[in-house]
């Protein structure tokens, strides 16, 4: 094993305090690992390992191995058993597929999955809600490949950058794994929050403006520094695949499959609303009621029963079971950082005048001003093919 000191602080609870001038400069450099972990694409889902000579990355049927699944495996709920070690994946939907399995084993089998008899109807309905718009939003133009890489556990205390912000190191890259390309993605945590907050009505709008900063970060690297040939920034290899990729409703589905243990918060936060509207409640009772889920609803006490079992197991060693979060508000915080996100009572009116203000309408739109000609331009050919049409 090599064992190397690193200089800096990692940028663990850095994130919200940033002024906007240094989050865009933060945004330009982890573009651009992203922009290298894209240019290395394969034809499977997995892991990687050296051949024999230890010259060249590859698969040697390695499983995608994820912290959910290694978390499932050390709590005794035999994740294994649905990801067998040496299992890989040629499309997207075979993997997605067994991705949602995990979500249901985390159901039937996590001692603490739920926090109540109402959670645990939500979750179980939740997750046989969310197949059909999983296995709907994987885009067959990328079901086969190519696959690209990933760190697998990129998040701020593994990211190390000195006192002037740049980035000196990245480090744990004992996950890193090959993914769909609609799972290449931002990673949500750049608005500060973790996923089940960032998810959460209205404070979306603030992860959707955060991607699309992190988007154009994106854009202005690859032209810059992967452009040789000075191609239009639109035909980009990465800019084209976000172009279809980062669109609200789909970026979110891949952050529930990245992170399956939210995936019950992102579908009740967003998704039921998205693709079901209202009358959730009815919905859900529906389900129920239904002579085919007879099963469903017998596990669904089996988990209840576990769950006071448990607790009781926590109170007699002294422990409290976990609590749902508090819901949560922006509140100004210290310096000039008025966005943070706080658990304490604030008006909706004054939380919703905050995030305005993170979304930053003005820096949001002003790339648009040079579309404006090119769109009047296109409306006159219209027109004026409308009206010689009709002369005819």
């Amino acid at each position: 094993m090599a064992v190397e000191y690193i200089m800096g602080n990692t940028l663990h609870g850095r994130i919200s305090k940033l002024p906007k001038e240094q989050e865009l400069y933060l945004y330009g450099q982890l573009a651009d690992i992203y922009l290298q972990l894209h240019r290395h694409q394969f034809d499977r889902i997995g892991a990687l390992t050296l051949d024999s000579n230890d010259e060249n990355w590859v698969f040697e049927h390695n499983r995608p191995l994820t912290i959910e699944l290694n978390d499932q495996e050390l709590s005794g709920m035999k994740g294994s058993e649905i990801i067998p070690a040496h299992q890989t994946y040629s499309s997207t939907i075979d993997y997605v597929y067994t991705v949602m399995k995990l979500v249901f084993n985390d159901f039937y089998h996590s001692r603490d999955s739920v926090f109540n008899e109402t959670d645990a109807r939500n979750y179980l309905y939740g997750i046989f809600a969310s197949q059909g718009i999983v296995m709907e939003w994987v885009d067959e133009r990328d079901n086969h490949g190519p696959f690209l890489l990933m760190h697998g556990d990129l998040r701020p205390p593994n990211i190390f950058v000195d006192d002037d912000l740049n980035i000196t190191s990245v480090i744990d890259w004992e996950w890193s794994h090959t993914v769909p390309s609609q799972m290449f993605i931002p990673p949500s945590w750049i608005c500060g929050q973790e996923l089940p907050a960032a998810t959460t009505k209205p404070y979306h709008l603030v992860l959707d403006v955060c991607v699309s900063q992190f988007q154009r970060a994106a854009r202005e690297q690859e032209d810059q520094h992967y452009n040789p040939d000075k191609k239009l920034k639109l035909c980009l290899p990465l800019v084209k695949l976000w172009n279809r990729h980062l669109k609200s409703e789909k970026l979110f589905i891949a952050y529930a499959l990245l992170k399956p243990c939210y995936l019950g918060n992102v579908y009740w936060n967003l998704l039921d609303d998205i693709y079901h509207g209202t009358d959730s409640g009815e919905r859900v009772d529906g389900f129920y009621k239904l002579k085919v889920r007879k099963r469903q609803e017998k596990e669904l006490q089996r988990v209840l029963s576990d769950l006071e079992a448990y607790k009781k197991e926590l109170a007699l060693a002294g422990l409290e079971p976990t609590q749902p979060a508090a819901p949560l508000v922006l509140k100004p915080a210290e310096g000039n950082d008025s966005n943070t996100l706080s658990k304490s009572g604030e008006d909706e009116d004054s939380a919703i005048y905050r995030i305005w203000k993170k979304l930053d309408i003005k820096n949001t739109l002003s790339p648009l001003h040079c579309w404006v000609p090119c769109s009047l331009v296109g409306v006159s050919i219209i027109v004026c093919c409308i009206i010689a049409k009709r002369r005819r």
